[in-house]
């Protein structure tokens, strides 16, 4: 082997490592989290625990939970993940089920979303949405080219997508089942399914929502609010007033961390679904744009390693980490939009950002398969540029 060849070898050590960019980003929007779920639940956990930190260290802790088993994902290849993606899909719609089931789920605010864990409750839609994402790369790669040449491989995924939807509308949760459909249609078209076939699809998909938004007149209240809240701004439109309020309040530079006055009962769910509205008051319109710059970074490298996947041959692999990014970009979206009036209210969470335990876990661990599809990539590239010095 030659001196040129051996300083070469030397000089890619840090192919098998870390990717610094998507790291740096998901620690800062952890960090950020975490600040505000503190700031923002002062209050609110004050009144109902006699701890004003007490949703702050429920964060703390589930943020430890994901980490534990995020580090148990990152030791599973995407090999193994493929051959599990059948029984955890599987496992994710039987969850599902039990949710409906008195005793097994818990009712909160008329909806039937959590199980019962016996110390915790956790969002099974949370766990369903990687299980689905981990379950469509195995498909529409077995599938691609039926995906390609007919509109019934496009159907079969969507046929499983519409069974999960009709298990989230009965909890209800319209706001998941959207975001799911959504995500299998993006899956599918880049698996090159025809315009025709999607477009058909995606009419009939669109059009059977929108019934289904109209059926429920809570729904239909909040379409109309959405549009105007100020016509009821004490009673329907009263959380999109004052999330209103506080981003108004927040200018440029925002009124600091901690010092938020929509946060004290006035914005109600100030730490879970409007916790953007809280951080815009408090941080303002520089914090707002630093905060989109890291989601807009953090979803950049995440397409990144899956391009790289791709390049590399291993299709599972970069169709997984193509659907967690759509499913991250698409969440942060709407529940940006929600906060900024831009959207009709839903009940979605700002990802790493809200409070949540198992919205936060399932955040991780998503992130710690990207970081495991990194890993391999960067050792696949690794490998054949010590072959190449060495030849």
């Amino acid at each position: 082997m030659t001196a040129g060849a051996n300083k070469k070898v030397k000089s890619n050590w840090y192919i098998v490592g870390v990717d610094g960019w998507l790291a740096m980003s998901f620690l800062l929007l952890i960090t950020i989290g975490a600040v505000m779920v503190a700031s923002s639940s002062i209050a609110v956990a004050e009144s109902s625990t006699n701890d004003a930190f007490y949703y702050f260290k429920r964060h703390i802790l589930f943020i430890g939970l994901g980490t534990a088993f995020g580090i148990l994902m990152m030791n599973i290849s995407s090999d193994w993940m493929n051959r599990l993606s059948r029984p955890a899909l599987i496992l994710g719609v039987v969850a599902l089920v039990l949710v409906l089931i008195p005793g097994i789920g818990v009712e909160v605010n008329g909806a039937k979303r959590w199980i019962n864990l016996g110390v915790s409750r956790f969002q099974v839609v949370e766990a369903v949405k990687l299980a689905l994402i981990m379950s469509l790369a195995t498909y529409v790669v077995k599938h691609k080219k039926g995906i390609q040449r007919s509109m019934l491989g496009v159907l079969k995924p969507l046929i499983i997508v519409v069974l999960i939807s009709g298990l989230l509308l009965v909890q209800p949760d319209f706001g998941s089942a959207v975001l799911l459909m959504i995500i299998t249609l993006v899956m599918v078209y880049i698996a090159g399914a025809r315009y025709r076939d999607l477009t058909v699809i995606s009419l009939l998909a669109g059009s059977a929502m929108m019934v289904i938004a109209w059926a429920e007149p809570y729904r239909v209240r909040r379409l109309v609010n959405f549009v105007d809240p100020w016509q009821d701004p004490f009673n329907a439109g009263f959380q999109l007033v004052q999330a209103l309020i506080a981003v108004g309040r927040g200018e440029i530079t925002g009124v600091g961390i901690g010092s938020s006055i929509q946060k004290l009962f006035y914005l109600p769910e100030a730490h879970t679904d409007f916790i953007f509205a809280v951080y815009a008051e408090e941080m303002g319109f520089i914090g707002v744009l630093i905060l989109i710059i890291l989601f807009v970074l953090l979803i950049y490298r995440i397409f990144k390693v899956a391009r790289n996947a791709f390049d590399q041959g291993n299709d599972f692999a970069g169709f997984m980490c193509t659907g967690i990014a759509v499913w991250m970009a698409l969440q942060a979206f709407l529940s940006m939009g929600v906060n900024l009036g831009l959207l009709p209210t839903k009940g979605l969470t700002l990802p790493f950002i809200s409070s949540g335990g198992s919205a936060i876990m399932m955040n991780i661990i998503a992130l710690s398969v990207v970081f495991r599809i990194s890993y391999e990539n960067r050792k696949v590239h690794f490998r054949a540029s010590k072959k190449e010095a060495s030849a």
